[in-house]
């Protein structure tokens, strides 16, 4: 059954053994370990902010926005 997501990275569960998130999709070994992360992580209003991909999504987007900002801030002077 599809769920929604309480990260702001996660994409669709399609119900089909496939997770999507932002930057992966995960296939587990059964329905069990599936309903364990997701809803330890993926659909935890709380627990989303302690996965691992959540973790380097972060780290990407506040690099690649300061990085962006600092170049712009570069060529305006």
């Amino acid at each position: 059954m599809p769920i929604a997501g309480a990260c702001p990275y996660f994409v669709k569960d399609k119900g089909d053994g496939y997770v999507y998130c932002e930057c992966a999709r995960f296939r587990f070994p059964d329905k069990k370990a599936r309903r364990d992360i997701i809803y330890t992580y993926c659909a935890h209003p709380d627990g989303y902010k302690e996965c691992v991909i959540k973790k380097v999504m972060d780290q990407y987007y506040e690099r690649k926005y300061n990085g962006e900002q600092t170049a712009q801030h570069k060529y305006a002077g």
